[in-house]
């Protein structure tokens, strides 16, 4: 009996017992859910982009184009000795790098010998104008005697017509003989041709040199220097340019330059004009060239240590161009794709407003119109932005452009 009794607990124990471990755990997750704190709310907010305004101002605008390129000299020459000897002396500026004055005496040649030559190109022109005088004179009395006892035409020989020829060839040559020897004695003497520096050295005290074939040195001018700049043809529009035309008319019109050259940690500028227009564009650029001139490249520049424009340094132009009466100038990065600029209202809301752009470079824009004075120009990148979304400016006054 015992044992049906304890058989009877077993299976009790083995159906109800799982039973009552589900209905715990229900009971224990039913409680989480009756106990579990309650969050807090909290007020939603809406994060704006933060975006950094500009100050729209017109104002008059003269259009710049930049260029570069290197200076050059106006004119260079290369001397040549024009006679044959050996240098006797040389100037104390004859060095690479010293200066001139027109007329300077550059290279001395020993001028014995052509000295002595002129000696004998006079005696023998005094010989020929001896020669000369005495067959005038044997003419005209062979004249007088024809006259007189004579009858007809005389020949030429007998009025000794031929004789007085040669005698007058025989003068003419002896004039150039001497006229010859006064020029080559004058060449021993190289004279600077015009106001200048020397930028190469070629021979010196002692050597021999031979008539146009030693070289002596290579200079250049140095009243102006010249910079030969590309220019695009789209930036030919904003200038101004010299042209010459084959009917003979010519623009006068020559705007400033300023040109930029760095010594060291230094930058330096120089003032000039555009000269003049080249004939030409490049057909492999499609570029047209204008040509700088700068006067006084080496003279020293008051209360300033502004070295002189060497030949040979690279710089940096700035052509001035035509004049705007009325635009703005806004930073490249503040005009967006199809020549939109957004704007922020006093309800600082983004604006699109479509503009006039004038002309782009690479850090300006100009625009002529579609933009009023105090418009505050957003210049901050926003990768998605619509009309009247809502901002934050940054906490900075908005600049204005000049």
């Amino acid at each position: 009996m015992s044992e049906n009794k304890e058989s009877l607990l077993l299976r009790l124990a083995k159906y109800l017992l799982p039973i009552l471990v589900v209905i715990a755990a229900l009971g224990l997750i039913a409680s989480a859910f009756i106990f579990k704190p309650v969050p807090e709310k909290k007020a939603t907010t809406q994060i704006l982009p933060v975006v950094e305004v500009i100050e729209a101002s017109s104002q008059p605008i003269t259009l710049e184009s930049k260029s570069q390129g290197i200076v050059e000299s106006r004119t260079e020459t290369l001397l040549v000795a024009e006679v044959t000897g050996r240098i006797q002396s040389i100037s104390n500026s004859f060095f690479a790098g010293g200066y001139f004055k027109k007329g300077d005496p550059l290279v001395e040649i020993d001028a014995v010998d052509y000295r002595a030559n002129l000696a004998v190109a006079k005696s023998r022109l005094a010989e020929a104008r001896l020669a000369y005088e005495q067959e005038k004179a044997l003419a005209d009395q062979a004249r007088e005697d024809w006259e007189s006892f004579g009858r007809g035409e005389g020949s030429d020989l007998a009025l000794r017509k031929p004789q007085l020829e040669k005698a007058e060839a025989l003068l003419e040559s002896a004039q150039a003989g001497v006229e010859m020897a006064e020029r080559d004695l004058e060449r021993t003497v190289v004279r600077a041709p015009y106001d200048g520096r020397i930028r190469e050295k070629f021979a010196d005290i002692g050597q021999m040199v031979s008539a146009r074939q030693t070289q002596l040195a290579r200079i250049y001018s140095t009243d102006t220097a010249e910079i030969r700049l590309p220019i695009s043809l789209k930036d030919i529009e904003y200038l101004e340019l010299p042209e010459t035309y084959s009917n003979g008319t010519t623009n006068v019109s020559k705007p400033r330059v300023v040109v930029r050259g760095t010594y060291g940690a230094e930058q330096y500028e120089w003032e000039g004009v555009i000269d003049r227009t080249e004939g030409a564009i490049d057909p492999k650029t499609r570029l047209s060239y204008v040509v700088a001139k700068i006067e006084a490249p080496y003279r020293k520049k008051e209360n300033t240590n502004r070295p002189p424009l060497k030949i040979g340094l690279f710089v940096e132009a700035s052509i001035e161009g035509k004049r705007i009466d009325k635009a703005f100038r806004i930073p490249r990065r503040a005009l967006r794709e199809n020549d939109t600029v957004y704007t922020v209202n006093r309800e600082k809301q983004i604006v699109f407003k479509h503009v006039d752009v004038y002309k782009v470079d690479t850090e300006w824009a100009i625009i002529t119109a579609g933009l009023e004075d105090g418009d505050r120009i957003c210049i901050t990148p926003l990768e998605y932005a619509v009309m009247g979304m809502q901002v934050e400016l940054q906490e900075t006054d908005p600049v204005e452009i000049k």
